[in-house]
This record gives C-alpha cells, structure tokens and sequence, in this order.
C-alpha cells in the first residue's frame, strides 16, 4: 500500500471523501493527521480533568506561596 497526502481545498473536500468511501475497505485506508488525533486526545483530557473537579475527585499536589 502506497501513501498520498492531499491538499484540497475546503469546497471539494467532501466529494473527495465521499469518493474514497465508495472504494473497497481493503483498497482505501484514511488517516487522520496526527494533529489531529493529539487534538482530540487533549480535548478528551480536559473533558475528563473537569469531570473529576466536578466530581470532586482531586487533590492538593502543591501550594505555591
């Protein structure tokens, strides 16, 4: 399997995805860009550290003076 990064632009990104869905799974494999994923991952663990607050599920680790 061989890997192409793409540009494209904004008005023709969802063609292009649509077209690359219609492919055999097995053909196509898409990515998400690593950005991405560390977004989504940061995003997830603030969602999760305000729960715990909420939850009251923390402690005092240090006091600066």
């Amino acid at each position: 399997m061989k890997t192409v990064t793409l540009k494209i632009q904004d008005d023709y990104f969802d063609k292009i995805i649509s077209f690359l869905e219609i492919l055999p799974k097995k053909a196509v494999k898409i990515e998400k860009q690593e950005e991405e994923k560390k977004l989504k991952e940061i995003e997830r663990d603030i969602i999760c550290s305000l729960d715990d607050i909420e939850q009251g599920r923390t402690k005092k680790i240090r006091t600066v003076a």
